[in-house]
């Protein structure tokens, strides 16, 4: 189960980093390129940003659950790598690797939660405030709407770089038994 678990928050980390990337570049070029007027832009976002949150909360979500399941058989790899060594400087251990699945799961899980809080955050200060302003779509933007629209840009960039971080270290964690049994060769 545990394996399971570890690959599930693996997978939807990552698909979550990926998904978010795409959709801030594709959305930015659409709306800079002025190959659209202002009405179509604005209903493009208001019909494709729910999706977003939609999907941020549910792979965050899911990672957050898989890590939680994943349990005490997250134990990151310290063979030199600099993924093991993030890994190590972010859990606050010893080479050794002695009791580190219980530090690197707490710091993940702290990662992701911080990253839902802040999506949540996003979602009901910034975004929906600024999803008002824009409805009807083509109105002429008022004020306040750039303010926000920058600190939405920060807290997305803040969120992302901390479900990175948190993808980092589960991609770089082994989710086999613990570091003792392994040089024994069991």
């Amino acid at each position: 189960m545990s394996r399971v678990a570890l690959l599930l928050a693996r997978f939807a980390a990552s698909a979550w980093v990926g998904a978010a990337v795409l959709f801030v570049a594709t959305s930015v070029r659409q709306t800079t390129s002025r190959l659209f007027e202002s009405v179509v832009t604005d209903q493009m976002v208001l019909l494709r940003f729910p999706l977003y949150y939609i999907g941020g909360f549910s792979l965050v979500g899911l990672a957050l659950a898989g890590t939680t399941a994943a349990g005490r058989r997250l134990s990151p790899r310290v063979r030199g790598t600099t993924l093991g060594l993030l890994g190590l400087a972010l859990a606050g251990t010893t080479a050794a690797g002695r009791r580190l699945s219980s530090r690197v799961r707490g710091t993940t899980l702290g990662l992701l939660g911080l990253a839902l809080v802040l999506m949540l955050f996003d979602y009901m200060v910034i975004y929906s405030p600024l999803a008002v302003m824009i409805n009807p779509p083509g109105q002429a933007r008022p004020q306040g709407f750039m303010a926000l629209h920058r600190w939405s840009m920060i807290v997305n960039l803040v969120d992302l770089l901390l479900i990175m971080l948190a993808a980092l270290i589960l991609c770089g964690a082994d989710g086999s038994t613990s570091a003792p049994e392994r040089e024994s060769g069991q």
